[in-house]
């Protein structure tokens, strides 16, 4: 893929699937920086698919649970034979230090990213560690644009699984990206009610998340059985085609948020007061807070926040199936 390597370097991101695509543009400048290097990436097993597919990375590899001695032993004595000439800690977080204190002061040279800071009160934004220090030591900056996913389009474009047909999904729709925490996500009913309404407006509804969100799934289909419920049966290459071709996203606390920006698709997000938005910013994106508690979100204020992103087509006629 890269022709004849010169150099090992190690990449480590064991982190949520927001963190790693917030990372996007740091893997790119880490490429930059050294292009004749073997550039290997430890990753969380959830995102070793997706991140075989980047551009910017040799390997992949995840981190092994550290609670196992034998595992532990077995991963620090394979990383030592690489001869890793330096590491770019990128997750600042419990696994990688507990990496690089494994690993020991006579190992590779460590650069590590500024841990985040904490939001300001009442500040929409999301705060992730500031790479800004580890790209200088990598021989640059980090490139001031958003985190581009488009490469994951090109990874299985002609497989079959890859289209909304696979799934059952045929003309216009739109993705339901509920988050995992029951505390940080709208209702059920919530996504149900809209669910209705993107139904009766000729809009699939598509309900996508982690296997986890299962139950969740059925309580949403029992208010809205049009609805098309993929919990747990996309991966994330999957998810990001599905992205790209749906007319818009509605979400809350959920990674898959930022998966969905990542390709390109807008949409509206659902929060409570005093939480961060978790969408990076600038994007094509409304979000909408709750005082205090979800159930004031209401899915015609969704519906209309969509239309106000000019996310619908025939407006006019969704809007009367949307009061309906």
């Amino acid at each position: 893929m890269f022709g004849k390597r010169t150099e090992n370097i190690l990449v480590v991101k064991p982190d949520t699937l927001s963190g790693f695509i917030a990372a996007e543009p740091a893997f790119e400048q880490i490429r930059a920086a050294h292009p004749d290097a073997k550039i290997s990436l430890l990753t969380t097993k959830a995102l070793q698919r997706v991140a075989r597919a980047a551009p910017y990375f040799d390997q992949v590899a995840s981190m092994p649970d550290f609670k196992d001695s034998a595992a532990r032993q077995a991963f620090v004595k394979q990383i030592k034979s690489a001869k890793f000439s330096r590491v770019y800690d990128l997750a600042v977080n419990n696994g990688s230090k507990k990496l690089q204190s494994a690993i020991g002061p006579f190992g590779p040279k460590w650069y590590s990213a500024d841990p985040p800071a904490k939001p300001p009160k009442g500040e929409i934004k999301a705060m992730r560690p500031d790479f800004g220090r580890i790209m200088k030591a990598a021989g640059g900056d980090v490139p001031e644009r958003r985190p581009d996913f488009s490469w994951t389009l090109a990874a299985r474009k002609d497989s079959a699984n890859m289209k909304p047909a696979w799934f059952g999904i045929s003309g216009a729709f739109g993705l339901l990206l509920p988050g995992v925490e029951d505390g940080r996500r709208w209702t059920a009913t919530g996504y149900g009610n809209l669910a209705g309404i993107m139904a009766r407006s000729g809009i699939m509804p598509v309900l996508c998340g982690p296997k986890d969100l299962h139950g969740f799934g059925d309580d949403v289909a029992h208010i809205a059985p049009e609805v098309v419920d993929l919990t747990g049966k996309t991966d994330h290459l999957q998810l990001s085609a599905l992205a790209r071709e749906a007319l818009f996203f509605v979400s809350d606390h959920a990674d898959e948020a930022h998966l969905a920006t990542a390709v390109g698709c807008s949409g509206v997000l659902i929060k409570k007061a005093g939480e961060e938005a978790l969408v990076p910013e600038g994007r094509n994106v409304i979000v909408l807070t709750t005082r205090l508690s979800f159930n004031e979100a209401e899915p015609t204020h969704v519906w209309q926040a969509l239309g106000n992103l000019g996310l619908l087509p025939r407006e006019d006629a969704l809007g009367r199936a949307a009061t309906r």
